[in-house]
């Protein structure tokens, strides 16, 4: 348990991003390696200008630095290192006026506050075996929603609803961030849970709203010895996502684990085996806008092996306590790099066939 408590708090982001900043550059990476010498790779470099696909892979993110209670403006330039390329004031603008036509013009789900919050993931529970649109934790804006809508504008097709895209550079944007968003297992699959900590099925009994763990936000890690400082940031993907023990000491989130990622899978180490690794994944067939749900019932299935042996306490407040079976740290590594590699391979396979010359 420490050792797993150590590797996620060295991996921790300054920003609470899904696979936090590096895991989604890793992506980015992989895909831009294997776009490579293709039309794909000059359309990409068209759309972005000098934002390079790695950076692109963040800006999801890092919109959400924009405050509607302060008119649209970005209070906090220069809080965030890895959003600090983004912070020019054109680039700011461009972020604004993408908030501000996807604020409030959706219905806004359980623990949410803005439209383009909520399309970084979905709570499907975990007893359903593939993404449904009607599924509880499901909306026309999930993250399938949004790569859907981002997806359809890149072809050139009508895209009406949320969230509103102007262009293909935005459409872009949103992309190259939210395909690393659906293969994060827990951006996906939730896990409900009834006041003794069993497991419930809002599908079958309907949804009580006391249940809902909030993408695992709500569940807490036991530990043997309390958790260090994380620095402070604003919330990020899946309602209440922002780090706990911000500026005290503070329990380990179960989403927090699963949005780290180790070292050894920063995008400095996507190197030629990983791309051959990753070349070796098979391309989805079909319309490319129907890709995304597909991603997402895979990831339900890994969600469902990430709560696989976990025991849960009667719930304490808001929360719940877990606790986390041998050799979970290693199961999740393996997960991680797994999803990480599958997210890299199939962002080149939307950009090669989007833009195929």
């Amino acid at each position: 348990m420490r050792r797993l408590l150590a590797t996620v708090l060295t991996a921790l982001p300054l920003m609470a991003h899904a696979w936090g900043a590096d895991g989604h550059q890793t992506v980015a990476t992989i895909a831009a390696g294997l776009i490579k010498g293709t039309p794909a790779e000059a359309r990409v470099a068209a759309l972005l200008g000098d934002i390079p696909l790695p950076l692109a892979a963040i800006w999801a993110d890092c919109v959400k630095g924009i405050s509607p209670s302060q008119h649209y403006t970005y209070p906090s330039p220069g809080k965030y290192a890895e959003c600090m390329p983004l912070e020019t004031p054109a680039r700011i603008a461009e972020m604004a006026d993408y908030v501000k036509r996807n604020d409030k013009q959706c219905q806004i789900g359980m623990d949410e506050d803005s439209c383009h919050r909520q399309t970084h993931y979905a709570d499907v529970a975990l007893q359903r075996s593939r993404y449904r649109p009607g599924l509880v934790g499901t909306r026309s804006d999930d993250v399938v929603g949004a790569l859907r809508q981002a997806i359809l504008v890149l072809q050139g097709k009508p895209a009406p609803g949320q969230p509103n895209f102007t262009s293909q550079r935005e459409a872009l944007l949103v992309l190259a961030h939210l395909v690393g968003d659906i293969h994060q297992p827990l951006h996906v699959g939730s896990i409900y849970l009834d006041t003794q900590g069993k497991r419930v099925d809002p599908d079958k009994k309907g949804l009580d709203e006391a249940t809902f763990t909030v993408g695992g936000n709500s569940l807490y890690i036991v530990a043997a010895t309390p958790a260090p400082p994380v620095t402070a940031a604003p919330p990020a993907a899946d309602g209440a996502d922002s780090p706990v023990g911000a500026g005290h000491f503070g329990p380990i989130k179960m989403h927090t684990i699963w949005d780290g990622v180790p070292d050894k899978f920063n995008p400095d180490h996507v190197n030629a085996a990983w791309l051959a690794e990753a070349r070796k994944i098979r391309s989805n067939t079909g319309d490319p806008a129907d890709w995304p749900a597909r991603w997402a019932t895979q990831s339900l299935q890994q969600a469902a092996l990430a709560f696989q042996g976990l025991t849960f306490s009667a719930k304490q407040g808001s929360h719940w306590t877990v606790s986390l079976p041998p050799g979970y740290n290693a199961k999740a590594d393996a997960i991680k790099r797994q999803q990480l590699t599958q997210a890299g391979a199939r962002l080149a396979f939307v950009l090669k066939t989007v833009f195929p010359d």
